[in-house]
């Protein structure tokens, strides 16, 4: 069966939708994961990112793949998380206390996303989701700008800015990019 049938079947089958959720689960629970660095926060947002998802849809156009409409909402429920966390300035306090060992531990492959993480939480949040989204997820940029919304062009200058804000934001740390 192809996502355009199973997506309709969805509509009015929650086993449907089950099987949505288990195709699609891992790719939007890491996405989520790599941008919190919290296995409990990304288990809720992936849930949260699945309902909303389950709400709208209805509204689902097709205008381009499944999965990006799945991680543009993800992208949403990222932003409206760390939005939460500023407001009630529970962000860097929790984020010392849950994962100050977990990130001193060895990552399972070669990037160092301790060192990576520090940089790019300093990103504003758009930012942040684009540059996630292409060296996390090897999205291109076209594929980019369809998650989050927005023209190619204008995710070209949401990338080159927060490369070049990554690099003034090392250098004055004394580390080279």
């Amino acid at each position: 069966m192809n996502e355009k049938e199973l997506i309709s079947r969805a509509l009015n089958d929650r086993e449907s939708y089950a099987e949505i959720v288990n195709l699609y689960y891992k790719e939007i629970s890491n996405y989520i994961y790599k941008r919190t660095f919290d296995k409990e926060v990304a288990k809720d947002l992936t849930q949260e990112t699945f309902l909303r998802a389950l709400k709208y849809l209805p509204s689902f156009k097709g205008k381009s793949s499944f999965i990006f409409w799945l991680l543009r909402i993800a992208t949403n429920v990222i932003n409206t998380h760390f939005r939460e966390e500023i407001k009630n300035n529970t962000l860097s306090k929790k984020f010392q206390e849950t994962h100050s060992e977990e990130l001193n531990r060895p990552p399972d492959d070669t990037v160092d996303y301790k060192f990576i993480y520090e940089y790019v939480n300093e990103l504003p949040p758009r930012e942040q989701t684009v540059i996630t989204l292409v060296f996390f997820e090897h999205k291109n940029i076209k594929d980019v700008a369809l998650i989050i919304g927005r023209a190619v062009s204008t995710t070209k200058k949401i990338y080159y800015n927060a490369l070049k804000n990554l690099k003034k934001e090392m250098k004055k740390n004394g580390t080279n990019f």
